[in-house]
């Protein structure tokens, strides 16, 4: 939480954090800029209110972070524009200046999104230029994203309204789908021509947007085969078929940058194969028994573990007996859910992954089982909030029903 982030600071021994960009394009700038949509400088000193350094253009948007303000007109940019002639040592002089400003000395962290060549020569001129600072070395998780690894109840209710509109908007595409004609084991878009899965796509899209939620990083609806390769998007221009497995993967960001929630389900309309359906159990009870795992203090790679030796008893490979399989279960059970759809904690069986399941968390548990060749993949998702008595909550409401009757 962004309370904690003094508290972080000191345990990693820096003394100040550092970071520029836009929020609407960078999380976590997002995260340091209140949300505010401008393109600015964070700059906080450890134990001390920071300081936001902004454009002209841009004050009256800066005074929504509730942070000291710094006019970057301050520190006459075009004369150190015109004295170095070089963007590395300008932006390096331009840098200097802000933290002296500040009266910045000690550790910084710094956090930027420049090409690797330019940010590496950026911070070798400023080391040169500004003896007053070390730069902080980050060999793991990084301060930010340690702060952003649990929510306050502000976040999770975010999450959760987010939630509830893609719930509502699955739930709305699913009971149109319900209700259409069937020729040929195909399912009708009127009565000339068959519905596709683009078709569901636009329609999932226009749901979400009606409750103002975006698609930002995509969307999977895949069928059959397609289904049965994890992250295969689908073919829009496939005809939806009864009895094939269908993988719905949405993922949607509030308007503007955001939130995020994350949701899969697997349905086959008609009716389901009788592996699948003895399949899609198997799936069910994997996710039953990761969440009746999560509780504070486990680690997250022994959760992975237990959920790799359900499936094997079952019959499946996974990455614990075989790490390049690409069948069975062949991905990790979740990722942390904020203003990244991917962020910490994360999980997997690296023995290095030290990540615990604490209060605040909020993550996606989704086991599931991929037969590219045997034509279906199955895979439910659903978000685990942990609460601060460290028991785990699902954010996620909705059934998981397999056969959709038409």
């Amino acid at each position: 939480m962004k309370k904690d982030l003094d508290r972080i600071m000191r345990e990693h021994r820096v003394h100040a954090i550092f970071a520029e960009g836009k929020s609407s394009k960078n999380a976590m700038m997002y995260y340091l800029l209140n949300g505010a949509n401008m393109h600015g400088i964070y700059v906080k000193e450890r134990g001390k209110r920071p300081f936001v350094v902004h454009s002209t253009i841009e004050r009256e948007v800066a005074q929504k972070t509730g942070y000291r303000l710094i006019n970057w007109n301050t520190f006459d940019i075009r004369k150190l524009t015109e004295r170095y002639n070089d963007k590395i040592k300008t932006n390096a002089a331009f840098v200097r200046k802000i933290i002296e400003h500040c009266h910045i000395t000690g550790t910084v962290a710094f956090y930027s999104m420049p090409n690797m060549g330019v940010g590496y020569y950026n911070c070798k001129r400023l080391a040169q230029t500004c003896p007053s600072i070390n730069i902080y070395y980050e060999k793991g998780k990084d301060i930010v994203m340690a702060a952003r690894e649990t929510k306050d109840c502000q976040e999770v209710q975010r999450i959760k309204k987010a939630g509830r509109a893609v719930m509502q908007s699955f739930n709305a595409v699913i009971n149109h789908v319900r209700g259409l004609r069937v020729k040929k084991h195909v399912v009708m878009k009127d009565r000339k021509h068959s519905l596709r899965l683009g078709d569901i796509r636009s329609m999932l899209n226009i749901e979400l947007l009606t409750r103002g939620y975006v698609n930002s990083e995509g969307m999977i609806i895949a069928q059959g085969r397609d289904a049965g390769v994890p992250h295969n998007a689908g073919n829009d221009r496939e005809t939806v078929k009864l009895g094939q497995t269908i993988v719905f993967d949405i993922f949607p960001q509030e308007l503007g940058g955001g939130y995020f929630f994350d949701f899969t389900r697997t349905v086959c309309f008609g009716f389901a194969p009788k592996r699948v359906k003895e399949y899609y159990a198997i799936v069910k009870d994997a996710q039953d028994l990761v969440f009746e795992q999560c509780t504070a203090g486990r680690l997250n790679r022994r959760i992975e573990e237990s959920l790799c030796r359900f499936f094997e008893k079952h019959g499946h490979t996974t990455f614990l007996s075989d790490p390049s399989t690409q069948t069975g279960y062949c991905h990790s059970l979740g990722h942390g859910l904020g203003l990244n759809v991917h962020e910490s904690p994360t999980f997997g069986l690296f023995k290095t992954n030290k990540n615990r399941i604490a209060p605040g968390q909020v993550f996606t548990i989704e086991p599931g089982l991929y037969y590219p060749d045997q034509g279906f993949g199955i895979r439910l998702e659903d978000v685990a909030c942990i609460n601060r008595q460290g028991k785990v909550e699902n954010l996620t409401t909705c059934a998981r029903n397999l056969v959709v009757g038409m």
